[in-house]
């Protein structure tokens, strides 16, 4: 997002926030009003006829008393067939085994699908499904290589390997031809958003077309359990054929309104370019009365069974935004906020100083999506949607939570109420909450928190942020960082009673942790110097087997300022290959190299074989990336056999064997 947007987003927000009885600064600088006390336990009920209209009116008055457009919110355009015997591979890195995971990358081992997204800016290019052979000597034999549709953008895809099914998911948001445009003023037609699932039969010699999904909303996450596959998405109707500008009286909104119904405010679907008709009735919509957010939209789940030769579907919906979704293989969790983000990128999002999260547990049985309870955190789940999912965690039915509550954060200053406040150096903790279903009740009761007045020293020291939170079973591993990386070490073992075990301060940080064998905890993130700079990619081997003793064994730095890797944009960006003692790391990474006089660049796959007996990282040859394609290195992907590595970039897979 560029400085002109950050300003134009800034004034936006101090202009809705100076309208508004809430609190919407970030610490120091001014005074605000308190901020509204929080919401029992956010319960969900079942629609009836006519609430949805019903709680679209009250929220669009709601809106215009303080000072908002009604109907609308100000849309900035941000910086935005030969068989061979399968082999050992690795895949998708998974938060929760048997919960897959979409990829622009998948194989069964014996044949690799990628997905060659077009290249921005370049005239004709197409979005591609490139299908290849394992040989027996780990090359690859290309099959297919088909066209996508271009108008969707493609996140990723799933391999049903037990239906012989293969979806692709994509996304496109536009808004069309542009009605007008003049020197001073550029007039867009209705923002629109619409998602597909383009599913494939792969029992044949090559990917065939058997049918496609379309729905009216924008990606939140996807998962697949076995064969079925859940979409969650947003959805914001469009009301722009309805005036409600700011200060229109309650009696004119509902009159303006009158004719809102149901119809209008729900999803569509369309199935194999059929009819458009409802995505869910309004008695499958669930609502949170008591919300604070003015929020306009619609979160959906919909679980399609990929087995099914008509590709059976249900759908839930909830009233309200879907901040982030997390699932376990029994359960699927959806965090809801009560605060307007104002940013066109979540990176950038100015909050309330006091804001507070729902989460809703729901039950999963196939195709069935059963809502339990509700519940609440303090705080948020951070700034980064790829990292949101990690800050949740089930175990032994039990909900684990890492919510940020501190006062600032990252982009740029806080706003109070129209005035620029200083970002301050205050303690940023994370707050663990630990969570459990109240059956009777349908609630989600707070078991633990942590800190707490026996155990009251932070996670997190004065002006850190949390950087990266990883469950495993009974323990959790959080890092911070300012100028140092403080790795906290948590024992969960016992839920009334959360507590820290060890820390280890090191410089830089690290983004995600993995658990490897040998009690060895794997970081990947960025080197840091004495002052808190950051400098290049780093790649760490930690010793976590005494937990109240955590110790760095190794660790291997990549580049210097300005490298960054995969998985600075997606959470999938890295590839391990586990065997025995031994890990086998592969990432794409553009590197730069300093000196004097001249910085150097190069671009392509780094790898790593990591001994957790031994405790060392050893670096492999960087395999290099053609020099036609360094456009879009968060397209790029590693897949790994027992005699071969993949490298997806750009158009191509880089075939490398391995000893």
């Amino acid at each position: 997002m560029n400085t002109t947007t950050r300003r134009t987003l800034a004034a936006l927000f101090a202009a809705a926030c100076a309208a508004t009885l809430v609190s919407c600064g970030g610490g120091g600088g001014g005074s605000a009003a308190p901020a509204p006390a929080p919401v029992a336990q956010g319960l969900l009920r079942q629609a009836q006829p006519g609430d949805l209209a019903a709680y679209f009116r009250e929220r669009i008055a709601r809106r215009s008393e303080n000072g908002m457009n009604g109907t609308m919110y100000p849309t900035l355009i941000g910086d935005t067939a030969m068989l061979v015997t399968a082999q050992a591979f690795s895949g998708t890195q998974l938060q929760e085994a048997g919960v897959d995971e979409d990829d622009l990358i998948k194989s069964d081992g014996e044949t690799v699908y990628t997905i060659h997204p077009a290249s921005w800016g370049t005239s004709g290019a197409t979005h591609r499904l490139r299908t290849s052979r394992i040989q027996p000597d780990g090359s690859l034999s290309q099959v297919a290589l088909q066209p996508l549709d271009n108008a969707y953008w493609p996140k990723g895809m799933y391999l049903a390997s037990g239906a012989a099914r293969l979806a692709v998911v994509g996304e496109k948001s536009w808004y069309g031809d542009l009605l007008a445009t003049t020197a001073a003023l550029t007039i867009f037609p209705v923002y629109s958003e619409k998602l597909a699932i383009d599913v494939f039969d792969t029992a044949g010699p090559q990917p065939a077309a058997s049918g496609r999904i379309e729905i009216d909303g924008r990606v939140l996450a996807t998962r697949m359990i076995g064969s079925t596959l859940y979409v969650a998405s947003t959805w914001t109707p469009d009301l722009s054929i309805y005036a409600v500008p700011a200060g229109t009286p309650k009696a004119q909104v509902d009159a303006t309104l009158k004719d809102l119904s149901a119809s209008q405010l729900l999803p569509t679907v369309r199935v194999n370019g059929g009819a458009a008709q409802p995505l869910a009735a309004e008695s499958q919509c669930l609502l949170q009365p008591d919300n604070a957010s003015l929020d306009l939209q619609l979160t959906t789940i919909t679980a399609i069974d990929l087995a099914s030769p008509t590709l059976e579907r249900k759908t839930r919906c909830i009233v309200g935004d879907g901040t982030t979704l997390y699932m376990s293989p029994t359960s699927v969790y959806l965090a809801t906020s009560r605060t307007v983000w104002f940013a066109s990128v979540m990176a950038d999002s100015i909050l309330p100083q006091e804001v507070t999260t729902d989460i809703h547990k729901f039950a999963l049985q196939g195709l069935d999506v059963d809502y339990r309870g509700s519940g609440e955190i303090a705080g948020h789940l951070g700034w980064d949607t790829e990292k949101m999912p990690y800050r949740m965690s089930e175990h032994d039915g039990d909900l684990r939570v890492v919510g940020f509550t501190g006062s600032t954060g990252w982009g740029f200053a806080t706003q109070v109420a129209g005035t620029t406040a200083q970002p301050q150096q205050q303690p940023s903790p994370a707050t663990l909450t630990i969570l459990r279903e109240d059956a009777a009740q349908q609630k989600l009761v707070k078991v633990a928190s942590l800190p707490n007045a026996q155990r009251p020293a932070p996670l997190g020291r004065e002006g850190e942020q949390v950087y990266a939170v990883h469950f495993a079973g009974p323990r959790a591993y959080v890092v911070t960082f300012r100028r140092t990386d403080p790795l906290y070490v948590l024992d969960l073992s016992n839920p009334s009673d959360p507590r820290v075990r060890g820390e280890l301060t090191v410089p830089g940080f690290s983004d995600y942790l993995y658990p490897v064998a040998g009690g060895r905890l794997l970081g990947i993130g960025r080197a840091a110097n004495a002052s808190g700079v950051v400098q290049g990619l780093q790649v760490s081997l930690f010793d976590v087997a005494d937990p109240d003793e955590p110790r760095l064994l190794a660790s291997r730095e990549l580049g210097g300022q300005g490298s960054s890797s995969a998985l600075d944009y997606t959470r999938h960006g890295v590839n391990l290959f586990m065997q025995g003692s031994t890990v086998r790391v592969a990432l794409p990474v553009m590197l730069y190299t300093w000196s004097q006089s001249s910085a150097s660049l190069e671009r392509g796959l780094a790898r790593f074989h990591v001994d957790t007996a031994a405790g060392t990282i050893t670096p492999r040859p960087l395999v290099a990336a053609p020099s036609q394609d360094w456009s879009n290195i968060g397209a790029e992907r590693a897949l790994q056999t027992t005699n071969a590595t993949y490298y997806l970039t750009g158009d191509q897979v880089l075939y490398t064997p391995e000893p």
